[in-house]
């Protein structure tokens, strides 16, 4: 891994915070993030703008899981560990070939630019939501 991917994710969080003042992305970060994350950029960006990140908020617990639909799946996406249960995640972050999969960038960019559905659920439906990313070990 370069320096420039070691950085990344202190660069994903600079831009996402200086997109969340205005909830814009102006030109000059998105070629920044463009010329940074290449593919991965443009798959998240594209993600984002198709309605793919989800925020499910816990009531009266407060606890948040993101959702990104893929291309071929939808993912658990939990931001504050960097973790995504996409196969990116476990084959090149795992590996540190790169810091974040592209799920992970799509969710920071879209909660910068106030970009997601939302979906409040009561606890006791905790287990419900998160069945469809727990995987059965036989």
């Amino acid at each position: 891994m370069d320096t420039q991917e070691k950085n990344e994710a202190k660069l994903i969080a600079q831009i996402c915070k200086e997109m969340g003042v205005k909830h814009s992305l102006e030109d000059k970060l998105f070629k920044i993030m463009e010329r940074s994350l290449r593919e991965r950029f443009q798959k998240a960006f594209t993600l984002v703008r198709n309605g793919a990140v989800k925020r499910y908020l816990f009531k009266p617990s407060g606890r948040v899981i993101w959702e990104v639909t893929g291309r071929k799946s939808s993912y658990q996406v939990m931001p504050h560990t960097d973790f995504c249960s996409c196969d990116d995640y476990y084959f090149r972050v795992m590996n540190s070939e790169k810091q974040l999969c592209y799920h992970i960038i799509a969710q920071r960019i879209a909660l910068a630019l106030n970009e997601f559905e939302k979906e409040d659920h009561r606890d006791r439906d905790y287990g419900k939501v998160t069945k469809k990313w727990k995987r059965t070990v036989k």
